[in-house]
């Protein structure tokens, strides 16, 4: 008797068990069967959701600095090439200021395709700039060639801004200068890192150009106050382009090719984790290079302070000090590692640089190893021309 109890208990344990768990296979298979609904109805491809992106960035033709940038010359274009004799005559003319008496040819050129900066600063103007991101290329594309273009724009307007410098046109000089600063800004609101770089980099040679001015030419307050606004940071700066940069960056990660011949799991797992390694690099860069232009910003914004100063005492200020009451304080803060700019007189007139990252004074040097990064006077190239103009 006690045997049969045992049983019916174990056979009223095991209906019990199985009305417990019955339900469960059924509710794997429902929730299967509603995750794979849900990946035929709502899934999108990395394509799927760019063109998601690209239509909700999309603006009128005529608010659109890209419909003019996309009608001027390209950088094949025989317009905007010009056959330097010399590779040092080359860099000279892109580090400093000439005049059209060391180089006419040079000078002649530009005259004659003064069409092209003019349609290059009405393109600039345009507040709004937004080329395509679903045809994004590999190789030479329209992309690549846009790239190249801009890059060649900028050293077709540095040169001649330094023409427009040595030949005191400070008006038409600080003109393009404020000209590469918006070409610079329209890079940047294109959601690829790339562009965000070389955006980066357009900005950096206009400040450097400006800060010529600033210290040498007769600037007058207007034209400093004309320089302190075209420097000033944009308010919407980082913000939803950032955010859209990041979206499509990791899309275009998913949609890059499988490099490992195996496609064992192992092996997926591998190349996603390295190209989630890649992706994290590259936003490192970014953050570092955007760094590196606040503080190129700020240092013009002292550098004017300085000018200003010696405009209403005669002199250099001894220190950063004596211009601190006339500058936010976060202007004199190098935010590439939170410490102060170093400034120090000479007897032709001074020195202002960066500690760079290591926030370590390397006496403004950035050779073997040092990373401080020169301000002014500007670092330009050392050349032996006998058309050149010399040190």
């Amino acid at each position: 008797m006690a045997e049969q109890g045992r049983d019916n208990q174990k056979q009223v344990k095991t209906k019990r068990n199985k009305r417990l768990f019955g339900p469960i296979p059924t509710i794997v298979f429902a929730f299967a069967c509603c995750v794979l609904l849900w990946f035929f109805i709502f899934y999108e491809s990395a394509y799927e959701k760019l063109t998601t992106i690209e239509a909700a960035r999309a603006i009128p033709e005529a608010e659109n600095a890209a419909t003019l940038y996309n009608k001027l010359p390209l950088y094949d274009s025989d317009l905007l090439k010009y056959d330097f004799p010399d590779e040092s005559i080359e860099d000279v003319t892109l580090a400093r200021p000439w005049s059209g008496e060391d180089y006419p040819e040079l000078a002649g050129w530009f005259e004659e395709r003064e069409d092209i900066i003019d349609d290059l600063i009405r393109a600039s103007k345009i507040k709004q700039c937004r080329f395509p991101i679903t045809d994004f290329p590999k190789g030479k594309g329209l992309h690549s060639q846009r790239l190249e273009a801009m890059r060649t724009w900028t050293f077709f307007l540095v040169r001649s801004a330094n023409n427009d410098i040595a030949e005191d046109r400070i008006d038409k000089a600080l003109e393009k200068c404020f000209c590469l600063i918006r070409m610079g800004r329209h890079n940047r609101r294109q959601p690829f890192s790339l562009d965000f770089l070389i955006g980066i980099y357009i900005e950096s040679m206009s400040l450097r150009r400006m800060r010529t001015c600033i210290v040498e030419s007769d600037l007058t307050d207007e034209n400093l106050r004309s320089i302190e606004t075209a420097t000033a940071q944009p308010i919407d700066e980082w913000t939803k382009d950032w955010d859209n940069l990041l979206t499509v960056e990791k899309l275009y990660v998913q949609m890059l090719p499988h490099t490992y011949p195996n496609p064992g799991w192992r092996y997926k797992l591998k190349e996603w984790w390295e190209k989630r390694k890649n992706q994290q690099a590259k936003i490192d860069e970014l953050n570092e290079s955007y760094t590196r232009l606040l503080a190129d910003r700020r240092a013009n914004f002292i550098l004017i302070a300085l000018r200003r100063y010696r405009n209403q005492t005669g002199r250099w200020p001894e220190s950063l000090k004596e211009i601190k009451p006339s500058i936010a304080e976060d202007i004199l803060i190098d935010p590439q590692n939170n410490g102060p700019f170093v400034y120090k007189l000479t007897d032709d007139g001074f020195t202002l640089y960066s500690k760079g990252r290591n926030n370590i004074d390397e006496g403004g040097s950035d050779k073997n190893g040092a990373d401080d990064r020169a301000i002014w006077p500007l670092q330009i190239p050392q050349i032996n021309n006998k058309n050149s103009t010399t040190e």
